[in-house]
C-alpha cells in the first residue's frame, strides 16, 4: 500500500510540472523537470525497483522530449545504456565474477590477514585493508559478505562483552564503502561522474581516477582504523586465523589471475603510451571488453555466470546517465543552478556545497541514485572546475556510513547482530564528516597539484 502512495505522489508531481509553465523554462526542459521530479520520488522512496525507474525515465524521455523539441532524437537517450561507461562496469563485474568463481577473493583476503599477525588491532587493519582492496575491483556488497564470513570465526574467539567485536564488524562495510572510491569500477557513482564528465568534454581515464582518488581512500582507511581501534578496544592479546581459502581448479585460478593482471595493467597505462604505440587513445571502456571476451570466450565463465552479472546495476546507471544527458541537452541543469542562485558562488564553494549535500543525502538513498540526481546539477554549476566537482560528488556518494539503510554493506553488517544502530551512527557520522572534509580540503589541494 505504501509504495502505491509514493507512486501516486510521483505521478502527481510529474503531471503538475508537465501541465504548468515554470518561468524561464523551455518546453523540453519543462518535460525533463517533470521526469526528474518523478525519478526523485521513485528513487528516494524505492517505490519501484531502482532499475525499473531507470526504464521509466528512458520511456518518458524517448516519447516526450522529442515531442517538445524535435531536434532532440529519442536515440540519444538510449545511447548511455551501452556507453563506454557501462562497458567499463560490465568488464569490472566480469572480473569480479572470475575472482569469486575461482576463489581468488578468498586467497587475497587470507594472504593479507596472514601477513599481519595475531594482534587484534593488526587483524582489524588486515580485514579492512583486504576489504578495501577487493572493493576496488568487486561489488562492495559481495566483498562485505565475503569478509563478514571470514570475520565471524574471529569474533567467536572474543569474550561476550568485548567491544572489539563491533570494531571488526563495522570496519568491514566502512572499508568497502571507502575502498570503492579508488577506481572507476569500484562503485557506480564513480562511473556516473566519469560518464557525465565525458558528455561535457572532460575525459577521465582509469589511470587518472586512480591517481586522483587513491590517496584520499588510503588516508580515510587509516583514520577509520584508528577510530575503531580507539572507540572499541580489545580485551584480548591475540586472535588466531584458522579458516583456509577454498581450493579450486588450478588452471582456472592461474588464467583468472593472468586476465586480471593484464586488464589492470592496461587500465593503468597512460593514454600517451597508447597514442605513441598505435596512434589513438584507448578508453577504459574499450579495454574492459578484453576480460569479457577472455573469460566467457575461453569458458572460464559460462552462460550462468553471464546471467548472474549485476544487470540491474547497469540499467540503473544507464538511467542515471540518460537523465543527466537530458538535463544537460535541454538546459534544465543550468536553469536549476540559476534558480538556486548558485551562479553567484565561486567554483570552490560550489564544490563544497555539492560535496556536503551529497555526503548527507547518500546516507538516506542509494548512492547511485544520489550521484545520478546531483552530478548533472553540480557540473552545470561549475564554471572552471567540472573535474573537481564531478570527482568530489562521486567520492562523497561513498561516504554513506551512518545507518544500516545507507548501503547494502551496512545492512549486512547490522544483520550479524553484533552491532547496534547507535554504534554505526556514532562512528558513521564521524567518518561521513571526516570524508566530506577530506574531499573539500585535502582532495581539492591534491587535485589542484596534479591537474595544474
Amino acid at each position: 500500500m505504501k509504495k502505491w502512495i509514493w507512486i501516486t505522489v510521483g505521478l502527481v508531481a510529474f503531471l503538475f510540472i508537465y501541465f504548468s509553465q515554470p518561468v524561464g523554462l523551455s518546453p523540453d526542459a519543462k518535460v525533463t523537470l517533470a521526469i526528474f521530479a518523478l525519478a526523485l520520488v521513485l528513487w528516494v522512496t524505492e517505490a519501484l525497483p531502482l532499475y525499473i525507474t531507470a526504464f521509466v525515465i528512458l520511456l518518458l524521455e524517448a516519447v516526450l522530449i522529442p515531442r517538445a523539441n524535435p531536434e532532440l532524437s529519442y536515440k540519444i537517450f538510449f545511447a548511455p545504456f551501452f556507453s563506454p561507461t557501462i562497458a567499463l562496469f560490465l568488464g569490472g563485474f566480469t572480473l569480479a565474477a572470475g575472482l569469486k568463481k575461482y576463489h581468488l577473493d578468498e586467497r587475497i583476503a587470507h594472504g593479507i590477514l596472514n601477513l599481519v599477525g595475531e594482534k587484534p588491532n593488526a587483524i582489524l587493519f588486515g580485514l579492512m585493508a583486504s576489504t578495501a582492496f577487493l572493493s576496488m575491483w568487486m561489488s562492495n556488497t559481495a566483498t562485505t559478505a565475503l569478509m563478514i564470513t571470514i570475520a565471524l570465526p574471529l569474533i567467536g574467539q572474543l569474550d561476550e562483552g568485548d567491544k572489539f567485536k563491533r570494531a571488526l564488524i563495522l570496519g568491514i562495510p566502512f572499508a568497502a564503502n571507502i575502498g570503492g572510491m579508488a577506481t572507476p569500477i569500484g562503485t557506480p557513482p564513480n562511473a556516473i561522474a566519469i560518464g557525465r564528465l565525458r558528455d561535457i568534454g572532460v575525459t577521465v581515464s582509469f589511470f587518472d581516477w586512480v591517481v586522483l582518488a587513491t590517496p584520499i581512500m588510503l588516508i580515510l582507511l587509516g583514520i577509520m582504523w584508528l577510530l575503531l581501534a580507539i572507540i572499541f578496544p580489545s580485551s584480548q592479546k591475540k586472535l588466531s586465523i584458522s579458516v583456509k581459502p577454498t581450493r579450486t581448479d588450478r588452471f582456472g585460478e592461474t588464467a583468472a589471475v593472468v586476465i586480471l593482471v593484464l586488464t589492470v595493467v592496461l587500465w593503468l597505462t597512460p593514454q600517451s603510451v597508447y597514442k605513441s604505440l598505435i596512434g589513438i587513445k584507448v578508453s577504459s571502456g574499450v579495454i574492459a571488453l578484453i576480460p569479457i571476451i577472455a573469460f566467457f570466450g575461453s569458458g572460464l565463465l559460462d552462460k550462468r555466470d553471464f546471467l548472474g552479472l549485476n544487470w540491474d546495476v547497469l540499467v540503473l546507471m544507464g538511467g542515471g546517465l540518460s537523465l543527466g544527458l537530458a538535463m544537460d541537452r535541454t538546459g534544465l541543469a543550468a536553469w536549476i543552478v540559476q534558480s538556486l542562485g548558485l551562479q553567484s558562488l565561486s567554483d570552490y564553494w560550489v564544490f563544497v556545497a555539492f560535496v556536503g549535500i551529497t555526503a548527507v543525502l547518500t546516507n538516506f538513498i542509494s548512492n547511485t541514485s544520489a550521484a545520478a540526481l546531483i552530478v548533472p546539477i553540480a557540473l552545470a554549476a561549475s564554471r572552471s572546475e567540472p573535474l573537481f566537482v564531478g570527482l568530489g560528488v562521486a567520492l562523497a556518494a561513498s561516504a554513506s556510513m551512518m545507518l544500516p539503510i545507507s548501503t547494502p554493506p551496512n545492512a549486512i553488517a547490522y544483520g550479524t547482530g553484533h552491532i547496534r544502530v547507535k554504534d554505526m551512527l556514532l562512528v558513521g557520522t564521524i567518518m561521513t564528516v571526516i570524508a566530506a572534509l577530506m574531499v573539500v580540503i585535502f582532495g581539492h589541494w591534491w587535485w589542484s597539484l596534479i591537474v595544474h
